[in-house]
């Protein structure tokens, strides 16, 4: 794939922003599947664009559009369709105090996205935390807080 660029993938990531589903398909295929670390209610495969983009809508509205990812660096090799993406992603949870430092409202993890293309579209993307993140994550999409009680949905 020849057009594969770290341009590219960075517009990849960008489309999902827009709720644009025109712009987004540009860069995503209908198909896609994309693996969720973690032990979690959300965690696993999601299969097709739409579980996609509901697992990407999850994390806005829990987060009240808090969430954030800093792009780091993009690795790509053309030739074998891959793209890899490292991000430093942020969150607060909906509802929390901004200035809240329990993990159970706060997200901030060092992350990979290994992302395979075919036909200038990613077909599978796996989400990899470093370091504590799985932790950190297991603690933020936890249904609980830090003092035990059950979290509304919001």
């Amino acid at each position: 794939m020849s057009d594969l660029t770290p341009e590219r993938v960075a517009a990849a990531w960008a489309s999902l922003g827009t709720g644009d589903r025109e712009k987004i398909t540009e860069f995503w295929d209908e198909n896609v599947r994309f693996e969720v670390p973690g032990l979690h209610a959300y965690s696993g495969w999601y299969e097709g664009l739409d579980g996609f983009l509901e697992f990407f809508g999850n994390m806005f509205r829990l987060s009240g559009g808090t969430m954030h990812g800093e792009n780091v660096t993009v690795l790509v090799n053309p030739e074998a369709g891959y793209s890899v993406d490292v991000n430093h992603i942020t969150a607060v949870r909906a509802g929390a105090a901004a200035d809240s430092t329990s993990p159970y409202d706060t997200f901030a993890v060092e992350a990979l996205h290994l992302l395979r293309w075919d036909n200038g579209r990613i077909v599978e993307g796996r989400w990899a935390v470093l370091g504590a993140g799985a932790e950190t994550t297991a603690l933020w999409w936890s249904p609980r807080d830090a003092d035990g009680a059950r979290r509304q949905v919001v």
